[in-house]
């Protein structure tokens, strides 16, 4: 899976809020406007959204990487 698609959308929806209710309540808007495969299509619906749904709001600064860091490896 080409990972910078993927990591563009989950490094954002971690650190900006309104994108983050944007991926988690339009997931299919996002897909369109992006170049995702549909491997990563899957990763994103399925693995991601529901961690997203999961995080505080918003999510502090200083934990911004590792957070973006534990969403992009949730395919390992």
């Amino acid at each position: 899976m080409s990972q910078q698609a993927i990591r563009q959308i989950i490094d954002r929806a971690v650190a900006d809020y309104g994108f983050r209710l944007a991926v988690m309540w339009g997931t299919d808007d996002v897909i369109a406007g992006s170049d995702l495969t549909s491997r990563e299509t899957e990763f994103l619906r399925h693995l991601v959204v529901p961690e997203l749904k999961k995080l505080p709001n918003p999510v502090e600064p200083a934990d911004h990487g590792a957070v973006q860091e534990r969403l992009a490896n949730l395919a390992s």
